[in-house]
C-alpha cells in the first residue's frame, strides 16, 4: 500500500509539474526566424546579423528586391527610410542571407 501511495504522489508531481512549467523561452535574438511572407525593399537598406544598426552588415536588400519575410520584433533604434525613432525590425532570407533590416523599409503585398 505504502509502495503505491509512493507511486500516485510521483505520478501527480510529475502531472502538477507539466501542468504549472514555466512557458518556452522565445528564440534568443541572434537566431533568425522567417516564415516565407514576401516583402519588397522601398529602399536599399543593410541585412544586419541582429537587430541592431551597430551589428555586422551581412549584406544589401537592394529596392526593389522580394524576398522571404518573417515578423517584426523590437530591437535596437534607427534612423532609416523616412522614420527617425523605429526599432522594430523584421527577419528576412534574401538569397541565401538570413538577418534583420529595419521593418519601415518593406513593403508587403
Amino acid at each position: 500500500m505504502r509502495k503505491l501511495l509512493a507511486g500516485a504522489a510521483t505520478a501527480m508531481a510529475a502531472v502538477a509539474g507539466l501542468a504549472f512549467a514555466a512557458p518556452a523561452q522565445a528564440a534568443p535574438s541572434d537566431t533568425v526566424s522567417v516564415q516565407d511572407i514576401n516583402c519588397h525593399a522601398k529602399e536599399s537598406v543593410r541585412i544586419r546579423q541582429s537587430k541592431s544598426t551597430s551589428s555586422t552588415a551581412l549584406g544589401l536588400f537592394p529596392k526593389g528586391a522580394g524576398a522571404d519575410c518573417g515578423g517584426a520584433s523590437e530591437g535596437g533604434t534607427y534612423t532609416a527610410c523616412g522614420h527617425t525613432d523605429g526599432y522594430f525590425w523584421i527577419a528576412i532570407n534574401y538569397q541565401g542571407v538570413k538577418g534583420y533590416i529595419a521593418l519601415y523599409c518593406i513593403t508587403r503585398p
